[in-house]
């Protein structure tokens, strides 16, 4: 089997799963495979030493994928929590909140994990208008 220069690992200084760059290998002095390799962040390219079994279980990693009849429909104005899980209709995505904030102008947003279209910010918590207001014209003199 080939052995990769790149793996997927999350990043222990911007604290986000980036593509890592293998840089190098810890040698005991044996002639054994190294059980730490040095890998770099190619977004922030701060180094990190990994061990090979956190290796082998990233790898494996649990695979799972989000069920589209387990989602509730995103919409605008519903409130929804973190780790619920969202489907999307217009982008035809299925995600995972990861983080809620409130926005400078008061509204409320999430961020969401999709498994398409990665990370995205959504609003929630809009609420609908239910009467349009009519507009008066204003005569004007001529």
């Amino acid at each position: 089997m080939a052995k990769t220069k790149y793996i997927m690992y999350e990043c222990a200084y911007c604290h986000k799963p980036t593509k890592m760059e293998l840089v190098g290998e810890m040698q005991n002095g044996t002639e054994e495979p190294a059980q730490k390799l040095w890998y770099r962040c190619t977004r922030c390219k701060h180094s990190a030493l990994v061990e090979r079994q956190a290796l082998s279980k990233t790898k494996n990693g649990d695979g799972t994928r989000i069920d589209r009849g387990a989602c509730t429909v995103y919409a605008k104005d519903q409130v929804f929590k973190v780790g619920q899980l969202i489907y999307h209709s217009e982008w035809d995505d299925v995600g995972k909140v990861v983080a809620k904030q409130k926005t400078s102008d008061g509204t409320q947003a999430i961020t969401v994990s999709f498994e398409k279209l990665g990370e995205r910010k959504l609003i929630e918590n809009v609420p609908l208008a239910e009467e349009h207001e009519t507009v008066q014209e204003v005569p004007t003199q001529v």
